[in-house]
């Protein structure tokens, strides 16, 4: 009887100076795994509603958290979600899940490629 091994290869897109992003994404995403494990249970409702309110917002930036880990994995870290352009460098180190150029994607421009017209 013979076994058959199948061996899946990933094409990682990460850029040379990309690890650095990846460790801060990563180090963020445990430190709120660790919060979510350690919520305690609350014993009166106004506690309750904390707790869920404080539950749901971790849950959220873990989802954000989570897409930047796949767009970086993909080589799509740093393009606005909305418009393609790149998102500043001072906002990405402030916030690296960002997704947009703006907050609101008011400052989003579409993409033009410029070609040479002969």
């Amino acid at each position: 009887m013979s076994t058959q091994i199948n061996i899946l290869t990933v094409d990682s897109s990460v850029r040379p100076g990309d690890g650095a992003v990846w460790h801060r994404l990563h180090s963020e995403r445990e430190d709120i795994c660790e919060a979510l494990l350690k919520e305690d249970a609350p014993e009166n409702e106004a506690g309750i509603r904390a707790a869920n309110w404080h539950c749901e917002l971790l849950q959220a930036r873990l989802r954000k958290v989570d897409k930047a880990l796949d767009r970086l994995m993909t080589g799509r870290y740093g393009e606005c979600h909305k418009c393609g352009n790149w998102i500043e460098d001072t906002k990405l180190n402030f916030d690296p899940p960002s997704r947009f150029v703006s907050t609101a994607g008011d400052g989003c421009r579409p993409f033009i490629s410029l070609q040479l017209l002969v």
